[in-house]
């Protein structure tokens, strides 16, 4: 049996994360190999709950040389000042299921596996990049 890669999840808790796994490395790899579609992965230290109103979140994703970086703490989104999409866009979660992406929060690829590196050891939401509040949801139907 085949273990799946763990960037088939959508949303890939740190808890349960396999022991030896590298994330920076595996997104890297998936990036370099192209994507055909924008990738971006929820990433949590606990199991994901769509409950909680504290549950950190770290959205990460990747489109060959940008990628998207996206910080949510008790329900108050944060994306780079840097950003450079102006507009709501879409990327898919696990490659699969398309989801909203604020304005600002596409940068450059390297900026997304510093940041990723960074929370993978600090768990706390990466100081390499400079963050803004990001649009309201809601924003994106007016």
């Amino acid at each position: 049996m085949t273990a799946t890669p763990v960037t088939d999840r959508a949303y890939i808790d740190l808890e349960s994360l396999p022991a030896g796994v590298d994330l920076v490395r595996e997104v890297r790899s998936l990036n370099e190999a192209g994507v055909e579609v924008p990738w971006m992965w929820v990433i949590t230290e606990q199991a994901f709950d769509i409950h909680s109103k504290t549950q950190v979140m770290f959205v990460v994703g990747v489109n060959n040389a940008v990628g998207v970086l996206h910080w949510d703490a008790a329900r108050r989104g944060d994306v780079p000042k840097t950003g450079t999409n102006p507009e709501w866009i879409g990327y898919f979660l696990a490659g699969s299921h398309e989801s909203p992406v604020p304005p600002h929060a596409e940068v450059p690829i390297d900026l997304v596996y510093q940041a990723l590196a960074e929370f993978l050891t600090t768990r706390t939401r990466p100081t390499c990049v400079q963050w803004q509040e990001a649009a309201h949801p809601m924003s994106q139907f007016t």
